[in-house]
Parts: structure tokens; C-alpha cells; sequence
């Protein structure tokens, strides 16, 4: 295909899938509100958005195709590598800059906004037009600025807030040192979990991720990712109502937990992660829940495994924090308490196929391929599924697994795969014991 061809190509995809979005938002009942509005849409928080996220993908993907075939390469590498806008929103999040222009619909003046925070006028002044450059609050007149949808996600009650917290400051010190990192005798080489970029980033450091972060900061920011991600969306897709017994293994405060026992009250849950965090689950619990719905399990799951025999055992945001050898303990722990009639679900990155995936993983695995001249795993579109790889490498010495890649694992582990449950833009992979093993 020539170079005028793909422009051609991809001026076709964007234009449809920017249809698909717009009937997709009809659809809803309401049509899309405007970038400058602060009306919120039931499209926004909905979990189970699969053809717009789709239509997003393709969008985003086929739009930064297109902008890096036309634009000159020096272009479009200086402009990734100058790119602060990150920074300003941390600035704009941890001041709580939505809070207060939530009670000023009009907007406030700049020196307003900067007596109010006690930041210089003109330092603050270039932090708005950054932001507003990129639909992020609006400029209504002349340094005056007020909210709109996109700045709304940056209020303090949001989940998405505390990701960004999280990402903004450790991410991206981590992401500062990795070249240092990958140069380093020991560092460099190791899979340790002491030894990762963030770990390096921290002059005289001798703990893991785990030991740094804060509880309640990774709790939240948790919630932020998942909200983003759209994990709760299995509650729609996969048929709880047939089970009657759940495992919620390293399930954390309850996440997935409470929303789960919310919609299937019939269900009966038990709770497995550590003792520390078990114990502040309990306490959550009776603000959320009748307690009578949960059982809670305390242990470490390369020490212990899981209580035995459940219908589904459900592996939410573990796997991907553990290096291969870690990950397949993991699921021989899992596999253990496993019966023969139990299966496991475990979340992935449906997409990351990859530049040059084969027709049998595409064929196989439920895996859609982008439309040429698009890269098969939809380039750009997947963008935050590839950053969200980078931050497991940063953190943990990790990775977001494939398909393929978690299959193998599994396999170590004495488990097959019997059926991947499509979320849009993840999945959901569903384990059983493999035939030659029992419990």
C-alpha cells in the first residue's frame, strides 16, 4: 500500500469509527455533550461501554497513524519527547483546581485562582494554557478559566484522581532513572522485586514496591485504574447466577468484592489476601455489605492456598505484578485449592497481540486485528495498555501478559484454558484443571 493510499485508508476508519462513537452516544439516549460542557453522560461511568471503547480505539489509533505519516519524524519525536502536560496535571490534581472552580460555573481570573493557592501568577498562568491547549478546563475570557468534562476527572473524589496520583509521582520517577536502570550490572539483568527501576530510583532503598506505597494511596488508585479499565464490566458478561461459591483471591479492600455480592446477592464470597489486609477488609465490610455475604481468609498464597473447592476463583491485578517463576507459584497455589468442577478468572490486556501476531492467535483467542493500514493491535489506541506493561516492568520486574504468554504459565501450573470472556478493551480468561491433573 502507498503512502497516499493509507492516508486514504485511514481518513475511511476515522471517519467510521467516529460514527460508530456519535451512534453509540445517540443510542444512550442523549447525544454527546460538547468538550466545553460540564454535563455528564451515562456513557462517562458506564462499565459495560464495549462499542464505544471499540470505537475509541480505533479513533485514537487511526488519528496518531495518520498525524505521524503526514508530519515530518523529527516532528512527531520531539513533540513525545517534550511533552509535560503530565506534570501539569499533577500540579492542577493535587491542587484540587476542579474543586474550586466547581462552585464558580463562570470561571475565575487567574489571579484569583493564584491567591487562592498561593502559586506565582505568571508560573500558574502557563500551567491553564497547557492544559486548556488540551481540552483540559477552559479558558471562558482572557485568563479567566472553568471546568469542562475533561477537568472534571480531576476532581479530588475521583477514583481516576488517585491513579493519577499514583502514575504522576512514582511512574513517572521510575520511568526518569530506567535507562540508568537497564545499564546497571546488577540492577539491569534482575527480575527481583528489589530490584526494579523504582526501587533504583531511590538512593539507598532496600525494600519493594509493596514496601514503599502507601495503603490507602494504592487502594485508590487501584479503584481509579480499574474504573478506567473497565474491570467491572465481567459483572455483565459472565454468568455468576450459575455459581454459588467465589473466591476473591488477593482481592485487597473489596473492589471487586462488594459491587459483585451488590449485583448477586445470592453469591457467597470469601475474601483471601493477607492477614494486614483481611483485617481492614472486615472493618469495610460491615459499612458496605451484610457481613453475612462474605467469609474472609487470611495467608500469604505462596505460603498457603486459597479455601478449597469453590465454584470460581477469581486472580484480579496479581498476576501481572510477578515475574514469570512468582506467577506460576501463584497459580499452583490457586490450582491446588481448585476441585474439578472450579474455574479460575484471570483478567488480561485483551489486545496486546503485538505487531505481527499470527492468524491462529487471532483465530484461537477471540483476539481482533485492527483494519490496515492500522498496526494489527491497534497502535495508539492501545497506548494505555502498552504503559500499563511499562508500569509493571517499572514496579515489579513484571508485565502485562499475553494470551499466549498467561496459556504457558498456566500450563506450568497444571491448568488449561476453556474460554475468554470479551470486555472490549480487556478480557477476562477463564481456567480449568488440565485433564491429567486432579486435586
Amino acid at each position: 500500500m502507498t503512502g497516499p493510499s493509507e492516508v486514504q485508508h485511514l481518513l475511511k476508519i476515522i471517519a467510521q469509527a467516529a460514527n460508530d462513537a456519535l451512534n453509540e452516544y445517540a443510542r444512550h439516549g442523549e447525544e454527546v455533550p460538547s468538550i466545553y460542557e460540564t454535563k455528564t453522560h451515562p456513557l462517562d461511568i458506564a462499565e459495560t461501554a464495549f462499542t464505544l471503547k471499540k470505537a475509541i480505539r480505533t479513533l485514537e489509533g487511526a488519528c496518531n497513524q495518520l498525524c505521524s505519516t503526514l508530519a515530518p519524524p523529527l516532528h512527531t519525536v520531539i513533540n513525545n519527547a517534550h511533552d509535560y502536560y503530565w506534570s501539569c496535571l499533577r500540579v492542577a490534581a493535587k491542587q484540587g483546581l476542579a474543586d474550586i472552580l466547581y462552585d464558580h460555573q463562570g470561571g475565575l481570573h487567574i489571579e484569583v485562582l493564584s491567591q487562592r493557592l498561593g502559586i506565582n501568577q505568571d508560573k500558574l498562568a502557563t500551567i491553564m494554557r497547557t492544559l486548556a491547549s488540551r481540552h483540559c478546563f477552559r479558558e471562558v475570557a482572557k485568563d479567566v478559566y472553568a471546568n469542562n468534562r475533561l477537568s472534571l476527572a480531576l476532581r479530588s473524589q475521583t477514583p481516576g484522581a488517585a491513579f493519577l496520583d499514583l502514575q504522576t509521582c512514582e511512574g513517572q520517577q521510575a520511568a526518569f532513572y530506567f535507562q540508568r536502570y537497564l545499564d546497571d550490572p546488577t540492577y539491569g539483568p534482575s527480575t527481583d522485586l528489589k530490584h526494579t527501576a523504582f526501587t533504583y530510583s531511590i538512593s539507598g532503598f532496600q525494600g519493594t514496591f509493596y514496601d514503599w506505597i502507601k495503603q490507602n494511596v494504592m487502594t485508590r488508585g487501584m479503584s481509579g485504574m480499574n474504573q478506567v479499565m473497565g474491570t467491572l464490566s465481567i459483572l455483565e458478561v459472565f454468568p455468576w447466577e450459575k455459581y454459588s461459591t467465589i473466591c476473591d483471591v488477593g482481592g485487597g479492600n473489596g473492589s471487586f468484592t462488594w459491587p459483585l455480592i451488590q449485583k448477586y446477592p445470592a453469591l457467597k464470597v470469601t475474601m483471601f489476601d493477607l492477614p494486614e489486609t483481611i483485617a481492614a477488609a472486615e472493618k469495610v465490610a460491615t459499612q458496605k455489605i451484610n457481613v453475612n455475604h462474605v467469609e474472609f481468609s487470611s495467608g500469604n498464597f505462596f505460603e498457603k492456598s486459597p479455601p478449597h473447592n469453590l465454584d470460581i476463583y477469581y486472580l484480579r491485578n496479581i498476576i501481572h505484578n510477578w515475574p514469570d517463576k512468582s506467577a506460576v507459584s501463584i497459580l499452583e497455589s490457586v490450582g491446588k485449592a481448585m476441585g474439578n468442577n472450579s474455574r479460575l478468572l484471570i483478567p488480561y490486556s485483551l489486545d496486546k497481540v503485538g505487531t505481527n501476531s499470527s492468524e491462529m492467535e487471532e483465530l484461537s483467542y477471540h483476539i481482533v486485528q485492527a483494519p490496515l493500514p492500522m498496526l494489527p493491535d491497534f497502535g495508539y489506541g492501545n497506548m494505555r495498555l502498552h504503559n500499563q506493561d511499562l508500569t509493571m516492568l517499572f514496579m515489579y520486574n513484571s508485565k502485562e501478559r499475553t494470551v499466549v504468554e498467561l496459556m504457558s504459565l498456566s500450563q506450568d501450573a497444571g491448568l488449561e484454558l476453556s474460554n475468554v470472556w470479551d470486555l472490549g478493551e480487556t478480557a477476562v480468561l477463564e481456567f480449568t484443571k488440565s485433564n491429567n491433573r486432579s486435586g
